[in-house]
């Protein structure tokens, strides 16, 4: 497995288990938030879904990729269909509070760098953005992982993460 989707709502730890696949594997690791949205120093403007599509398909062309994100929307469809798997991170609702809430304090503080600028607004979205995955977004994942007749793996805890880790690990499949 060279293609891998991983899915999730903020405060999954998405982008941890990308970075620590990358790394071991060596396989390059892209978010879909910067796919979404064009990084400015005076703030985020968002990318029209054309253009999101086209660093998508860039992306896709390359031979091993380890993509994470919400993917929930029809433009990341194409992701689905070629993930070699596609993982849904999934820990508990009050870990995941807990996480963004934290992740927060270290960014305001300087300990923890952002791609965008942490303010009260968007700690309020995040926590929005983490209800609306289990009452619906994690069920549009489902339809287009199921249309992509992929088999979706739920990993609901860091225990799971760290076992389906070691074992992918150790088969050489990545």
């Amino acid at each position: 497995m060279k293609k891998i989707l991983i899915a999730g709502p903020v405060g999954s730890g998405k982008t941890s288990f990308a970075k620590q696949l990358s790394t071991e594997k060596k396989i390059t690791y892209y978010e879909l938030d910067n796919l979404i949205w064009n990084r400015q120093p005076t703030g985020d403007k968002p990318y029209s879904e054309l253009e999101s599509t086209k660093q998508l398909q860039t992306i896709l062309a390359k031979e091993s990729w380890i993509i994470e994100g919400t993917a929930t929307k029809e433009w990341i469809k194409p992701a689905i269909d070629d993930a070699d798997i596609v993982l849904l991170l999934l820990p508990p609702y009050f870990t995941r509070v807990y996480r963004i809430f934290s992740r927060f304090i270290k960014q305001i503080t300087n300990k923890e760098v952002a791609h965008y600028k942490p303010t009260l607004n968007l700690l309020r979205m995040m926590f929005v953005w983490n209800h609306h995955f289990e009452t619906k977004n994690i069920f549009e994942l489902k339809k287009l992982a199921d249309l992509s007749d992929k088999k979706l793996t739920i990993l609901r805890d860091s225990d799971a993460y760290s076992c389906y880790k070691r074992e992918i690990l150790k088969t050489n499949e990545l």
